[in-house]
């Protein structure tokens, strides 16, 4: 006889709610708030532990790490708030180290297309253009530092909630059965 589903289903259950209440906090106030990141951290840490013992732990903590990793570059470049990496690190605890990359191609991918429509609907593509030039210049000759014009400093800029990427990446992830 098989085990009951339901606990195996709990903590894709729990991501799914965090990731979509995340992306309405982000499409609402630009802001993940910080007890969803914890609680998301937390239950995934715990879960992973439970399931799978201290493999599990390490496997999460790996995920949280690789996460916060991918992101931090952005942050200190100020092209994405602190809410969206400490958010993708709780991801990664959820999915763990084996699947942290797929969700962030995902994202990646997502938040990109996110980034064309907003560009287009905008009327903005040569000046993002020159934007990219410029940033692109800027690393190219050692200039490791936020752009003058793009980035969350400048109110004006074409800003995507990432959070919804996120969300999004993570339902396909799961609706993919890769969880």
């Amino acid at each position: 006889m098989l085990p009951p589903p339901l606990p195996y289903l709990m903590l894709p259950a729990f991501l799914l709610l965090s990731v979509t209440t995340a992306a309405y906090f982000d499409l609402r106030w630009r802001r993940i708030p910080n007890w969803l990141v914890g609680a998301t951290i937390v239950l995934s840490l715990v879960w992973h532990t439970w399931s799978s013992g201290l493999d599990g732990l390490k496997m999460s903590v790996a995920g949280l790490l690789v996460g916060m990793a991918l992101l931090l570059p952005l942050y200190l470049l100020k092209g994405m708030g602190a809410g969206d990496v400490k958010f993708f690190a709780a991801i990664g605890a959820a999915v763990t180290f084996n699947h942290v990359l797929s969700v962030f191609v995902f994202a990646a991918l997502i938040a990109g297309g996110m980034a064309l429509f907003r560009v287009l609907f905008a009327r903005a593509f040569v000046a993002t253009l020159s934007n990219i030039v410029d940033i692109l210049n800027r690393f190219l000759h050692g200039r490791f530092s936020p752009h003058p014009v793009v980035g969350l400093a400048n109110e004006k800029a074409l800003v995507i909630p990432f959070g919804v990427s996120v969300a999004a990446a993570t339902w396909l992830f799961v609706l993919l059965g890769a969880q």
